[in-house]
């Protein structure tokens, strides 16, 4: 039997815009994003804003905007037009390493770097995205199946924490030894599920509270670029994440020799 030709037409349009939405979505991952801005157009630039491929950034003098491509971080200074053609020369490997999935707690506390103010190696920024900060809170971006980690910025003394459901029910008691700054969080006494929110706090300070939102990741979608992955990130809420994804690639770059 032929199909009619409205029916035929119609089900041409709607393979059309199915390839038109599948070039929307890899053209929103082929972008930078504003990681911090300062000067007369910070207002223009701030914090969090998707700029598209061959975007052109105009900058007045005394502007200062980082911005997080392909391969990481970019400190774009005016006066002066910077064209974003994605033409990224430099490394792509980092931001693929703090994408991967941690196997051990070892790995958070010996392979952390220092963050940039610090010179004694005790200020630690993490090793890998997929982690829940202790202080910080909101929501939480981890790959399904894929083991999720607790973050304390200050690993310097022993502490324990308590952690729950906000909701209630068991309460998980957890020790952070000395020199210690992530510690995997107790899947076997009470594993992160999807949706839920969480509850940790010090032993010693539990007015102080903080609460993040397990959101899971089909691991198939998380990029290895480091602009596709702040902008998933961004996208489900996981500002945290984000953050630390950009500091952390920021740092690594300082400490890179100068051509």
């Amino acid at each position: 039997m032929t199909a009619r030709p409205s029916k035929l037409l119609a089900d041409i349009a709607l393979a059309a815009s199915i390839v038109v939405g599948l070039g929307a979505s890899a053209q929103a991952f082929a972008q930078a994003i504003v990681v911090r801005s300062t000067g007369p157009s910070a207002v223009e630039y701030p914090k969090g804003r998707r700029l598209p491929a061959n975007a052109t950034v105009v900058l007045k003098g005394g502007d200062v905007v980082t911005v997080l491509d392909k391969a990481g971080t970019r400190v774009l200074k005016g006066a002066g037009s910077f064209r974003l053609d994605n033409a990224v020369n430099r490394d792509r490997n980092a931001a693929a390493l703090l994408a991967r999935s941690l196997s051990n707690p070892a790995s958070v506390r010996a392979g952390a770097v220092r963050g940039p103010a610090d010179a004694s190696g005790d200020q630690v920024l993490p090793v890998s995205i997929w982690l829940a900060d202790t202080a910080q809170g909101g929501n939480v971006c981890v790959p399904r199946g894929s083991d999720l980690y607790l973050w304390r910025a200050d690993g310097k003394a022993r502490s324990f924490t308590w952690l729950t459901e906000s909701a209630g029910g068991e309460m998980v008691r957890m020790q952070w030894p000395p020199r210690t700054v992530g510690i995997a969080w107790p899947k076997t006494m009470l594993a992160p599920q999807e949706g839920r929110t969480y509850r940790i706090y010090d032993e010693t300070a539990p007015e102080k509270a903080a609460e993040f939102r397990i959101v899971m990741l089909e691991p198939e979608v998380v990029p290895a670029d480091a602009a596709a992955l702040g902008t998933l990130l961004l996208d489900n809420g996981c500002r945290a994440q984000f953050d630390w994804l950009a500091q952390t690639l920021a740092e690594q770059e300082s400490e890179l020799p100068s051509p």
